[in-house]
Parts: structure tokens; sequence; C-alpha cells
């Protein structure tokens, strides 16, 4: 699948947020943004569930992300956190496209910007 077919599609966002869950949230909201002005439908965690005070919920979080993932029509990475790995792991035993936008070596937001407009052929 490529991106240019995503258009009107549901995309679900994983993205770490518990190291920095400020910061991780304004760089979710340029993500997503982004998708929807490309006409990509973000599903964002996130945003969902943001309004726990700790991580103390996590697996009853994650078991709500994989049933997100099952309507997903895609899967955007946007980290290597425990989350995002077992959201990615679960997405491809789904079967579920995966498309990573981060170097692992170099994961910032400016980095996964370019990859973005890399993959999709549009600036942002």
């Amino acid at each position: 699948m490529k991106l240019k077919e995503l258009k009107g599609k549901y995309a679900f966002i994983s993205h770490p947020y518990a190291n920095n869950p400020i910061q991780n949230k304004v760089k979710v909201d340029k993500i997503c943004k982004y998708w929807a002005k490309k006409g990509i439908i973000p599903i964002s965690p996130l945003h969902m569930f943001s309004f726990y005070e700790d991580d103390s919920n996590r697996e009853k979080i994650l078991n709500i992300c994989y049933k997100l993932i099952d309507i997903a029509d895609v899967v955007f990475i946007y980290g290597d956190s425990e989350g995002c790995r077992l959201e990615k792991e679960y997405a491809k035993k789904k079967g579920k496209p995966v498309f990573v936008f981060y170097d692992e070596y170099k994961i910032n937001f400016h980095n996964c910007k370019k990859l973005m407009e890399e993959k999709s052929g549009v600036l942002l």
C-alpha cells in the first residue's frame, strides 16, 4: 500500500508518551494535523488517553490500542518505546500495513517530518 492510496483511510498513530507527556502531545498534534491535511484520518491514542495521570493503566490502554489498530487501515510508527514496539508487532501480526517515520538513531520531530515529506512527496 502506498501513501497516495490512503486518502480517506484511518491511520493509527503510534508515538511514545510516558517519557515526556507534554512535549510528545505537542509533537503528535503536528503529526495529526499533517495527515489530516493530506486527507488521512488520524487515530491518536495519545490524545485519547492523555487524561490518565500515570502509566498504571498501561495494560488496559494497550488493549484498547490493539482494538483501534484492528479498525485502522494502516499504522504509522513514530518511535521505539515499549508501547510503540508492541503496537508495531501487533499490527504486523494482524497484517496491517506499517509505515515507520523515524530514524532509530535520531528520533526527533525534525527527522520524522523529513521522512513524512520524503514518503508522501509533500512538504510540511
